[in-house]
């Protein structure tokens, strides 16, 4: 860039203004100078799906269930889908809900502790009134800010088949017994949750007809604390002390357990068209009668000769068919 931004004269002009004090330079409390503020992205906007790939395989499966399960309480089409999975705690939770909304409090043993699926007002009252036969055309208006006992009712029910496909959707995971504790109102003052223990919240989109909206499943993270390294796809550490108490159990009842020990004595190779021929009184030639098979749950173990032992049939062993030393 060659041209001069200030001409000669102008550069004299504010020398000698800078000089006579025309032209202040700083102010009387000294320069001052840009300040930069750090900016903290909230936990609650950090979306972590994908550190908990079991979990989210979990809740595409669950998703499918509240589809299927709510359709046929219903009576009419409504999918479901996972969204995200969120890290907040239980405060930065609460400051996110702009409505109203149920909170189903549930408890899954052998975990301890519960959990909460919340249940927004804008995806509650389709519930409802598409439970009581109403559809998109005339949509129901709802002035009060909290639910009528009815319509808690009917989310509870909603929320009861949604325990239903957590039960089964869990099962890889851990056999879960799912069961209500309570329902609540967002605006009850109700201690669930202490509010700066994180969660971990399963967000699912509801779509019925041209609606969607939103619930969420919460996790407190003591609940499932011992779960965690499975949901993060983690293998669990194997415990020495547990293996050998198994190894020992093992080893101390198989061999008192009992099985089914069968024979075959001789073979032979026929055409269709002789077997079917066959009838009673007919004689079928065997190769080497006295060689024996030994099978356990039709697994031949072993050969030997057949023969007479003590008055009863019986096959001495010659060789083991497994590994293992001969007899």
């Amino acid at each position: 860039m060659s041209d001069q931004v200030l001409s000669d004269e102008e550069k004299g002009a504010l020398l000698e203004g800078v000089e006579k004090g025309e032209v202040e330079v700083q102010s009387a409390d000294g320069p001052t100078y840009a300040t930069v503020e750090a900016f903290v992205v909230s936990p609650r906007n950090h979306i972590v799906t994908n550190s908990f790939p079991r979990l989210q395989s979990v809740n595409r499966k669950l998703g499918a269930f509240i589809g299927k399960a709510a359709s046929q309480l219903l009576n009419d089409r409504l999918e479901a889908a996972p969204v995200s999975l969120t890290t907040p705690t239980w405060g930065e939770f609460r400051e996110q809900w702009l409505e109203p909304a149920v909170l189903f409090e549930f408890e899954a043993q052998p975990l301890e502790g519960s959990a909460v699926v919340v249940v927004g007002k804008s995806a509650a009252l389709p519930i409802v009134e598409r439970f009581y036969g109403g559809s998109d055309i005339n949509p129901p208006r709802h002035e009060s800010e909290g639910f009528t006992r009815g319509e808690m009712s009917v989310v509870s029910l909603f929320c009861q088949e949604l325990l239903k496909g957590i039960t089964e959707t869990w099962a890889p995971i851990i056999n879960l017994e799912t069961a209500q504790v309570e329902l609540h109102q967002s605006t009850d003052v109700v201690d669930l949750i202490e509010d700066g223990e994180h969660v971990i919240v399963g967000e699912f989109e509801l779509i019925a007809g041209e609606e969607r909206q939103s619930l969420h499943v919460v996790w407190p993270m003591t609940m499932i604390a011992t779960l965690v390294p499975v949901l993060e796809g983690q293998k669990r550490d194997r415990d020495a002390a547990e293996d050998a108490r198994w190894e020992s159990s093992i080893r101390t009842r198989i061999p008192e357990a009992i099985i089914n020990v069968d024979s075959c004595v001789g073979s032979a190779r026929l055409s269709l068209r002789r077997i079917a021929k066959l009838q009673v009184g007919d004689i079928i030639d065997l190769d080497n009668p006295r060689k024996g098979t030994v099978l356990t749950n039709d697994v031949a173990v072993l050969e030997g000769r057949f023969g007479v032992h003590d008055g009863c049939y019986a096959i001495e062993a010659t060789r083991w068919l497994s590994a293992g030393a001969n007899s």
